[in-house]
Protein backbone atom coordinates (compact mmCIF):
# COMPACT_ATOMS: atom_id res chain seq x y z
CA UNK A 1 0.00 0.00 0.00
CA UNK A 2 2.83 2.59 1.03
CA UNK A 3 4.85 3.68 -1.40
CA UNK A 4 8.49 5.65 -0.59
CA UNK A 5 10.38 8.46 -1.80
CA UNK A 6 13.91 9.19 -1.57
CA UNK A 7 14.84 13.01 -0.63
CA UNK A 8 17.26 14.82 -2.16
CA UNK A 9 19.91 14.57 0.62
CA UNK A 10 20.10 11.03 0.78
CA UNK A 11 18.42 10.21 4.17
CA UNK A 12 15.74 7.20 4.87
CA UNK A 13 13.03 6.15 2.27
CA UNK A 14 9.93 7.90 3.59
CA UNK A 15 5.87 7.67 2.74
CA UNK A 16 4.91 10.84 0.89
CA UNK A 17 1.37 11.12 -0.50
CA UNK A 18 0.07 14.10 -2.19
CA UNK A 19 -3.77 15.02 -0.85
CA UNK A 20 -6.59 14.88 -3.26
CA UNK A 21 -9.95 17.15 -2.21
CA UNK A 22 -13.27 16.19 -3.23
CA UNK A 23 -15.70 18.34 -5.34
CA UNK A 24 -17.65 20.99 -3.52
CA UNK A 25 -21.03 19.84 -3.84
CA UNK A 26 -22.42 21.91 -7.29
CA UNK A 27 -24.96 24.02 -5.02
CA UNK A 28 -22.09 25.11 -3.33
CA UNK A 29 -19.83 26.50 -6.06
CA UNK A 30 -23.56 28.17 -7.28
CA UNK A 31 -24.24 30.25 -4.33
CA UNK A 32 -20.43 30.38 -2.54
CA UNK A 33 -17.87 30.20 -5.61
CA UNK A 34 -14.99 27.98 -5.17
CA UNK A 35 -13.45 27.03 -2.04
CA UNK A 36 -9.84 27.92 -0.40
CA UNK A 37 -9.37 25.06 2.00
CA UNK A 38 -7.56 24.23 5.71
CA UNK A 39 -5.86 21.20 5.81
CA UNK A 40 -5.04 20.02 9.22
CA UNK A 41 -3.01 16.97 9.99
CA UNK A 42 -2.48 15.04 13.55
CA UNK A 43 1.33 15.38 13.68
CA UNK A 44 3.64 14.03 16.82
CA UNK A 45 -0.17 13.95 19.29
CA UNK A 46 -1.17 17.03 17.70
CA UNK A 47 -3.63 18.44 15.16
CA UNK A 48 -1.76 20.70 13.01
CA UNK A 49 -2.44 23.30 10.20
CA UNK A 50 -0.25 22.65 7.37
CA UNK A 51 -1.90 24.25 4.32
CA UNK A 52 -4.32 27.25 4.44
CA UNK A 53 -5.35 28.51 0.78
CA UNK A 54 -6.26 27.17 -2.43
CA UNK A 55 -6.56 23.60 -3.63
CA UNK A 56 -3.76 23.62 -6.71
CA UNK A 57 -1.47 24.57 -4.13
CA UNK A 58 -1.95 21.33 -1.69
CA UNK A 59 1.57 20.09 -0.17
CA UNK A 60 2.63 16.84 0.05
CA UNK A 61 2.22 14.83 3.26
CA UNK A 62 4.37 12.88 5.17
CA UNK A 63 3.36 9.63 7.44
CA UNK A 64 5.28 8.08 9.83
CA UNK A 65 4.09 4.69 11.50
CA UNK A 66 1.26 2.74 10.33
CA UNK A 67 -1.51 3.89 12.82
CA UNK A 68 -4.70 5.60 11.63
CA UNK A 69 -4.11 9.06 11.20
CA UNK A 70 -6.42 11.85 10.16
CA UNK A 71 -6.63 14.48 7.90
CA UNK A 72 -9.19 17.39 7.79
CA UNK A 73 -10.02 19.71 5.07
CA UNK A 74 -12.20 22.51 5.88
CA UNK A 75 -13.83 24.51 3.07
CA UNK A 76 -13.80 28.39 3.48
CA UNK A 77 -14.60 31.46 1.39
CA UNK A 78 -12.61 34.39 2.29
CA UNK A 79 -14.68 36.60 0.23
CA UNK A 80 -17.43 36.04 1.51
CA UNK A 81 -16.33 36.52 5.30
CA UNK A 82 -17.18 32.36 5.50
CA UNK A 83 -14.02 31.21 7.55
CA UNK A 84 -12.90 27.60 7.96
CA UNK A 85 -14.39 25.61 10.53
CA UNK A 86 -18.88 26.75 9.18
CA UNK A 87 -18.52 24.34 6.27
CA UNK A 88 -18.28 20.87 7.28
CA UNK A 89 -15.10 19.20 6.64
CA UNK A 90 -13.70 16.88 3.59
CA UNK A 91 -11.53 14.62 5.31
CA UNK A 92 -9.21 11.00 5.29
CA UNK A 93 -7.90 8.54 7.41
CA UNK A 94 -4.34 7.11 6.68
CA UNK A 95 -3.73 4.54 5.67
CA UNK A 96 -7.16 3.67 4.64
CA UNK A 97 -7.53 6.38 1.74
CA UNK A 98 -4.29 5.70 0.18
CA UNK A 99 -4.17 5.06 -3.66
CA UNK A 100 -1.38 5.01 -4.84
CA UNK A 101 1.20 8.18 -4.30
CA UNK A 102 -2.46 9.95 -3.68
CA UNK A 103 -4.50 10.24 -0.53
CA UNK A 104 -8.02 10.98 -1.57
CA UNK A 105 -10.31 13.11 0.90
CA UNK A 106 -14.02 12.67 0.91
CA UNK A 107 -17.12 14.26 2.90
CA UNK A 108 -17.87 10.71 3.96
CA UNK A 109 -13.78 10.95 4.98
CA UNK A 110 -14.53 14.30 6.80
CA UNK A 111 -16.69 12.65 9.38
CA UNK A 112 -14.26 9.88 10.09
CA UNK A 113 -11.51 11.91 10.78
CA UNK A 114 -13.89 14.21 13.24
CA UNK A 115 -14.81 11.58 15.14
CA UNK A 116 -11.41 10.10 15.09
CA UNK A 117 -10.37 13.36 17.26
CA UNK A 118 -13.46 13.31 19.02
CA UNK A 119 -12.45 10.33 20.18
CA UNK A 120 -8.83 11.19 20.83
CA UNK A 121 -9.99 14.01 23.54
CA UNK A 122 -12.05 11.54 25.73
CA UNK A 123 -9.23 8.97 25.56
CA UNK A 124 -6.45 11.30 27.40
CA UNK A 125 -5.11 9.72 30.60
CA UNK A 126 -6.94 10.18 33.54
CA UNK A 127 -10.10 11.17 31.19
CA UNK A 128 -11.78 7.97 31.66
CA UNK A 129 -11.64 4.51 34.06
CA UNK A 130 -12.15 2.08 31.72
CA UNK A 131 -9.82 0.34 29.02
CA UNK A 132 -9.16 2.90 26.91
CA UNK A 133 -10.11 2.60 22.82
CA UNK A 134 -7.67 4.87 21.24
CA UNK A 135 -8.97 5.95 17.59
CA UNK A 136 -5.89 5.03 15.96
CA UNK A 137 -6.66 1.06 16.77
CA UNK A 138 -10.52 1.66 16.31
CA UNK A 139 -11.31 -0.35 13.46
CA UNK A 140 -12.73 2.14 10.83
CA UNK A 141 -13.19 -0.36 7.69
CA UNK A 142 -15.77 -2.06 9.56
CA UNK A 143 -16.96 1.41 10.96
CA UNK A 144 -17.63 2.51 7.56
CA UNK A 145 -19.13 -0.78 6.48
CA UNK A 146 -21.78 -0.08 9.58
CA UNK A 147 -22.43 3.23 8.37
CA UNK A 148 -23.64 2.32 4.68
CA UNK A 149 -25.33 -1.02 6.54
CA UNK A 150 -29.77 -0.47 6.99
CA UNK A 151 -28.33 -0.93 11.13
CA UNK A 152 -28.18 2.78 11.02
CA UNK A 153 -31.30 5.18 10.39
CA UNK A 154 -31.71 6.25 6.82
CA UNK A 155 -31.77 9.92 7.60
CA UNK A 156 -28.16 9.73 9.62
CA UNK A 157 -26.77 7.41 6.28
CA UNK A 158 -28.09 10.34 4.11
CA UNK A 159 -26.23 13.17 6.29
CA UNK A 160 -23.96 11.75 8.97
CA UNK A 161 -23.17 15.47 10.28
CA UNK A 162 -26.82 15.31 11.81
CA UNK A 163 -26.06 12.80 13.85
CA UNK A 164 -24.49 13.94 17.76
CA UNK A 165 -20.90 12.62 17.26
CA UNK A 166 -19.07 14.26 20.33
CA UNK A 167 -22.15 12.25 22.52
CA UNK A 168 -20.95 9.18 20.42
CA UNK A 169 -17.46 9.26 20.99
CA UNK A 170 -17.94 10.44 25.27
CA UNK A 171 -20.14 7.40 25.75
CA UNK A 172 -17.73 5.36 23.65
CA UNK A 173 -14.82 6.19 25.84
CA UNK A 174 -17.35 5.39 28.75
CA UNK A 175 -18.85 2.34 28.24
CA UNK A 176 -17.68 1.15 24.82
CA UNK A 177 -18.74 0.53 21.58
CA UNK A 178 -22.99 0.58 20.56
CA UNK A 179 -24.33 1.30 17.20
CA UNK A 180 -27.69 2.14 18.76
CA UNK A 181 -25.69 5.50 19.93
CA UNK A 182 -25.49 6.72 16.31
CA UNK A 183 -28.68 8.30 15.52
CA UNK A 184 -29.65 12.12 14.78
CA UNK A 185 -29.64 15.10 17.56
CA UNK A 186 -32.69 16.28 18.97
CA UNK A 187 -34.00 18.69 16.70
CA UNK A 188 -37.35 21.13 16.17
CA UNK A 189 -38.92 22.92 13.16
CA UNK A 190 -38.21 26.42 13.00
CA UNK A 191 -40.33 28.75 11.23
CA UNK A 192 -38.05 32.07 9.91
CA UNK A 193 -39.71 34.99 8.02
CA UNK A 194 -37.20 35.23 4.70
CA UNK A 195 -37.32 36.41 1.28
CA UNK A 196 -37.90 33.76 -1.17
CA UNK A 197 -34.88 31.69 -2.18
CA UNK A 198 -32.62 28.08 -1.93
CA UNK A 199 -31.01 27.45 1.14
CA UNK A 200 -27.90 25.89 1.70
CA UNK A 201 -26.30 24.02 4.92
CA UNK A 202 -22.97 23.48 6.10
CA UNK A 203 -23.08 19.55 6.04
CA UNK A 204 -22.35 18.79 1.79
CA UNK A 205 -25.02 15.90 2.07
CA UNK A 206 -27.79 18.10 3.16
CA UNK A 207 -30.34 18.83 0.53
CA UNK A 208 -31.36 22.37 -0.45
CA UNK A 209 -34.44 24.09 1.12
CA UNK A 210 -36.46 26.26 -0.49
CA UNK A 211 -37.84 29.02 0.77
CA UNK A 212 -41.48 29.79 -0.28
CA UNK A 213 -43.16 32.96 -0.12
CA UNK A 214 -42.22 35.01 2.79
CA UNK A 215 -40.64 32.04 5.20
CA UNK A 216 -38.65 28.89 5.88
CA UNK A 217 -38.69 26.31 7.95
CA UNK A 218 -35.42 25.09 9.07
CA UNK A 219 -34.46 22.22 11.55
CA UNK A 220 -32.83 23.86 14.95
CA UNK A 221 -31.33 22.75 18.36
CA UNK A 222 -28.75 23.10 20.77
CA UNK A 223 -25.94 23.87 18.71
CA UNK A 224 -25.74 26.32 16.02
CA UNK A 225 -26.02 25.79 12.43
CA UNK A 226 -25.72 28.04 9.20
CA UNK A 227 -27.38 28.64 6.27
CA UNK A 228 -26.70 29.98 2.83
CA UNK A 229 -28.29 31.60 0.22
CA UNK A 230 -27.96 33.94 -2.59
CA UNK A 231 -29.58 36.69 0.13
CA UNK A 232 -26.58 36.19 2.85
CA UNK A 233 -25.80 33.67 5.78
CA UNK A 234 -28.47 32.78 8.36
CA UNK A 235 -27.71 31.40 11.97
CA UNK A 236 -30.15 29.42 13.50
CA UNK A 237 -29.61 28.10 17.38
CA UNK A 238 -33.15 26.66 19.36
CA UNK A 239 -35.38 29.45 18.83
CA UNK A 240 -33.47 31.69 17.99
CA UNK A 241 -32.43 32.91 14.50
CA UNK A 242 -29.77 35.59 13.15
CA UNK A 243 -29.97 36.93 9.25
CA UNK A 244 -26.65 38.44 8.05
CA UNK A 245 -27.18 39.44 4.16
CA UNK A 246 -23.83 39.71 2.10
CA UNK A 247 -23.72 43.58 1.48
CA UNK A 248 -23.85 43.51 5.50
CA UNK A 249 -20.58 41.95 5.90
Amino acid sequence: MLITLCSCSGEAFLPVYSPVVPPLPPVWTEILGEAHWRLEKVENGSLKTVYFGKADLLPDLLFEGEWTVPILAWPFWPEKGIGPGIARPAGALFPWDVSGAKIMLGWEGGVDAFLWLEMAKNYLPGQNSGTPRYPWFFDWPRFRELMKSEDIMADVRNDPWIADWEFFALRTAESGFDRRRIRAADKKDLLIPVLPSIWIGSSPFAAPVASSLNHIVLPSGEKAETWFSSLGILKVQNESWFFIPWDAR
